[in-house]
């Protein structure tokens, strides 16, 4: 689903208006969300349309690293994602360089 109609579409859009706002990638131009602006055509971003841009981009950064942490809690979390016939390999060389690590000080 695009992004815009995914936004539109749910109760999300109702969520973000009642909380104040928020910010998005540019596939949510069009929504109620502060978006980056896109270079027009043949043409260029104004100075303070870069500058706007890069603050969005450092707001956005910050939240995508959230967004990050919780997919590998998630991978973390969930069973032995290989083939099982390959677990007790895994076993042994995560155990391997866990033991390593202790032994050299790696932290």
């Amino acid at each position: 689903m695009h992004d815009k109609k995914a936004f539109d579409e749910t109760p999300i859009a109702e969520i973000v208006r009642n909380s104040g706002g928020g910010i998005g990638d540019k596939g949510y131009q069009g929504t109620s969300l502060v978006t980056p602006r896109k270079k027009p055509k043949g043409g260029e971003l104004s100075k303070r349309d870069k500058e706007s841009n890069a603050e969005i981009s450092a707001l956005r950064a910050a939240i995508e690293r959230v967004v990050s942490h919780f997919k590998n809690w998630r991978i973390l979390h969930t069973d032995y994602r290989r083939p099982y016939s390959t677990y007790r390999d895994a076993y042994d060389a995560t155990r391997g360089l866990f033991f390593f690590s202790i032994a050299w000080g790696f932290e």
